[in-house]
Parts: structure tokens; sequence; C-alpha cells
């Protein structure tokens, strides 16, 4: 749908009531024209101005920009050979307001706040029965609540606008860290006071998609007494019986399954071309070059490399791929040769590149047809492809919209939360159970549950942070893990970990644990908006 601008030259100068977008595939908007505010005093104004909010995840969630700000400049990912946002993992000088993705997720967030404020504002004088307003403003609130999550880990201390932005105005006041989580927390708390348990259209926000995240904003606050309130959140989720862990991670990835027991919250996509809005690009960042390999031509299947992100060192041996299946089951690195080949001879059907994990000798390397890459072969193009969000259903060869969903909240997280944050309240054999229902989930056929278990003995901070990575890589999630506060650590562990695991963020400092504030944003507010040191 089309809709009035909110303003123009202000903090929120370009936050639009709708993007002419979808939400996603369950909760489609009507294309019109011609919009005045009496639109939305209508059930189907009021309606698509709902659904309008839920769009801008689209912005953030399973796109470029999402990715860039939380997947590079990690311990998980490094540069690939694309030359193409390098500065988020180099922290090098590039990296400043004017940084496309800095921008872009400072302006997508905000509008898609005023989009929820307007939902709270206006929703006194729309012709909808009670039960359906308090319903959509809980909706409206959840969503306010994680775009300002997101907010405030990616620019520490940011405006909070809690009214609808209407007319242009250059004030703007950025508000302390602690005030913004007040609010996200009031927010949640207001969402999941009303939320049902289940929605009739999937994808519109649930109580146990409220529970979720609030117990990651309490992880993440880390004030006292946040992680006894993190462990109730998240325990209320757990408890629910809709959720359940799938029999076993590989069936998350599976786009004919998507729809399932695992799911919190997510973000629908479809390669429909008049629904896509843009779809999830993942398949694009992670994907290496295997198109220059013998017997190799880029096809659907494989993806569109983009070789954008390649997976650290640390990142690939954490593992123990004798017993845990997240490694074989999330990383590709076996290619079946789509094209014949004379030099080596490879007919279609046969193995074109094998990565073992291990060295493998150059004389029993020779001994075979395809091309073997051992870890030391690895370059910025070539590298185990992870293949979480790898997509066959595009519809043609060069598309960038996929149409898998895109997961910000599922059960297997929800343990974890729990787990981490029960170590931290002093209850370290809770925090043992919680995390090997998670691991024993992850065993490879055939394996013992029970040999997955980890022990009391190794119980850390960092094994919490690592084994968020097994679960979790690549979702979005680790550069906000590495910089929330930890015991002994206020600003995060990200320092300590690209010290030890990315060697290519060279210009990290202790000051990058948050981005740059927009130069488009400073230059709209007078007086100025002040910049994050760093920048």
């Amino acid at each position: 749908m089309r809709a009035r601008a909110a303003g123009t030259r202000a903090l929120i100068a370009i936050m639009l009531l709708a993007t002419g977008t979808i939400s996603c595939a369950d909760l489609k908007e009507v294309p019109i024209s011609g919009i005045t505010d009496s639109y939305y005093t209508s059930a189907v104004g009021f309606e698509n101005l709902v659904n309008a909010t839920y769009s801008g995840l689209h912005r953030f969630y399973a796109r470029q920009g999402g990715f860039a700000v939380t997947v590079f400049g990690t311990d998980e990912f490094t540069n690939g050979a694309d030359g193409n946002y390098k500065y988020f993992n180099l922290y090098s000088s590039q990296l400043n307001g004017d940084a496309q993705y800095v921008r872009e997720n400072w302006d997508f967030l905000y509008q898609s706040i005023n989009s929820a404020n307007a939902v709270i504002g206006r929703a006194a004088a729309a012709q909808i029965p009670d039960a359906v307003r308090t319903q959509r403003v809980a909706e409206a609130k959840f969503l306010r609540a994680l775009y300002f999550f997101d907010l405030v880990r990616l620019y520490g201390d940011i405006p909070l606008p809690l009214e609808e932005t209407t007319a242009p105005s250059t004030a703007a006041v950025r508000e302390p860290k602690a005030k913004v989580y007040d609010a996200i927390i009031a927010d949640l708390k207001a969402a999941e006071a009303v939320l049902p348990a289940t929605q009739g259209q999937y994808g519109r926000a649930t109580k146990g998609a409220a529970q979720h995240i609030l117990a990651l904003v309490y992880l993440t606050r880390a004030q006292a007494g946040d992680m006894a309130l993190a462990v109730t959140e998240a325990k209320a989720v757990i408890a629910d019986p809709q959720y359940g862990l799938l029999p076993t991670w590989k069936d998350l990835w599976d786009i004919r399954n998507e729809k399932n027991k695992e799911v919190v919250f997510a973000v629908q996509y479809t390669t429909d071309p008049l629904l896509a809005d843009g779809g999830n690009s993942g398949h694009l960042y992670f994907t290496m070059a295997y198109e220059l390999f013998p017997g190799m031509v880029r096809d659907i299947p494989n993806g569109r490399a983009f070789k954008r992100f390649r997976p650290t060192t640390w990142l690939l041996g954490l593992w123990d791929r004798t017993k845990d299946s997240r490694y074989d089951d999330g990383f590709q690195t076996v290619w079946i040769a789509n094209k014949a080949s004379t030099k080596p001879a490879l007919k279609v059907g046969d193995t074109a590149i094998y990565m073992p994990g291990v060295q493998v000798a150059s004389i029993d390397s020779a001994k075979h047809a395809y091309t073997t890459l051992s870890p030391k072969d690895y370059t910025d193009a070539a590298y185990p492809t992870l293949s979480k969000f790898l997509d066959g259903t595009r519809l043609a060869l060069n598309d960038t919209a996929g149409g898998k969903d895109f997961y910000v909240a599922r059960l297997a997280e929800t343990y974890l939360i729990a787990a981490e944050a029960s170590y931290r309240d002093g209850n370290a054999a809770e925090a043992l159970r919680l995390v090997n229902v998670v691991r024993e989930r992850a065993a490879k056929k055939g394996v013992a549950p029970a040999t997955m278990d980890a022990t009391l003995a190794d119980l850390s901070l960092d094994f919490f942070l690592d084994e968020r990575s097994r679960e979790l890589a690549g979702e979005q999630m680790r550069w906000f893990d590495l910089v929330r506060p930890m015991p002994g650590y206020p600003n995060g562990k990200l320092k300590e970990r690209l010290a030890a695991y990315n060697k290519a963020a060279v210009g990290f400092r202790d000051c990058h644990t948050v981005r740059p504030i927009p130069t488009t944003q400073m230059e709209r507010t007078n007086p100025p908006i002040a910049q994050n040191p760093c920048y």
C-alpha cells in the first residue's frame, strides 16, 4: 500500500507509514491510491497500517544490510573475496557515518518504529472490534520493542520516539541506553499480557515471541536481577506445549518444513515476484565460488556465489564432527558436477569438489578426478559454504530473492538463553540440563545423544558463546552476542574474540562496540546529535 510520509528532515525524516510492500506471505496489503487520514479509521485501512509495521522486518532480517552489521567483524566470519562492505570486518576508516548500511539500517528501523507508533496512536479511532484493537496494539508494541532492541544494540544511546511523527522537525535527543531498555521491556510486557499463544494468521506476533525476545533483552541488559527474569521468560516458552525441538537439526533448513514447532517468530519470504519484497537474500553471501572449478557452472541449487562471508578457522573447528551433526548438516562441503569436464575427466553426477575438513596429502588428492580442498587450500573464494540459507526454489539462476523464512526466534535459542542466564544466576546444574537438551538433539545418526552432553566443568562464559555459534552461526546474532555485557566484560567479549579468531579485524578499537551514527541523521538535526566515539 501507499501512505503519506511521516516527515522529511527530522529524526525520523523518512518514516513512512507503509512501504508499498507486504509484511510477509500471510499478511498481505492491497495496493491503493489517494490515501487520507480517514482511511486509517476504516477496518481495512487500519489493518493495512498494522501489516505495514510488519513489513519493516523485511528491511533488516535476512537482508544484506542486516547481515553486514551482525555477521561481519565477529569470530565466526571474516571477509571473503568480494570487496563490498569489508570495512565492517576490517574496522577500517570506511566504517563511518557515511557507510550505506549504517545509514539504511537506522532509517529503516526508525521508519518501522513510526509505523508502530501510528498503529498505537490511531487505534482508538479505528472502526474495529475492541478485542481486535487491543491485540493489534500489542502486536505493534512487540514490533516497536524489537526494532528499538536492534537499534540500541547497534548504536548505543539513541532517540526514543514513542509517538507518531507527522510533521518535519529538526529536534532529536539521544536517550541513555537504560531508558531505551526500560521502554523496550515495557512494550514487551504489555505485548506478553495481551498476545494470544497462537494466531490465525501465521507470522503475527504471539505471547511466546514476546517472552522469547524479553528473555533475550534481559540477558543483554544484564542488570541486577535480569538473569532470573530471563530464565523465567525463557522457561515459559519452553513449557508451552505448542513448541518443541525438531527431531534433527537438519530439519530446520528444509524449506518444505519451515513452518514447524521450533519456530517462535519468523519473517516470511516468498519467491512470488509480486510479493517477494526483495526476498531472503542470505543464500548469496556465504556461498563460495564453486563455479570456478572443473565440472561446475552456476546453478540454482548451489546458489549464486557472492563470496562475502568466509567462515573463520575457529568456526570451522568448533564442532566435534565425530558426533555433532551441525557441521555436516550446516556446511556444504561436496559439489556434484553439473557440467562434463575432460581435464580432469568428470561426468555430470560425479563428485567435482570435496572438502574433507582435514589435511589430505597431495599424493592422495591426486588419486581422484575431483578437486580436493584441504583446510590449507581454502582461500577467500573457496571454503565450506554455510548452507542454512541455500534456496533451490529460486525462480531463475541470478535471482537474489530467496523464499526461505528467516527465524528471528526459535526454541533452541530459547533453551540457550535459559541455560546461560541460569549459569550467570548461580544455577550451574540447571544450566547444564538446559544446554544438554540442545546438544543432544544435535547428535549424529547412530550416536547416543548422551555422548553429546557437556559437563559442569565445561561451563563458562566462553562455553555458552561457543554453543551459540554451534547452533546459531550466521543467523544475524553474533555481533550482538559479542558486544553484550558479561561478568568481567562490561563491553562484551568482541575485542577478545577478534584478537583470538579474526586476524583481519586489524582496525578494531575498544570503541567499536557501537556503530556510527549516520551522518545524514546528524545533519538533519539542530543542534546535531553527537557522534559515537571512534567515528
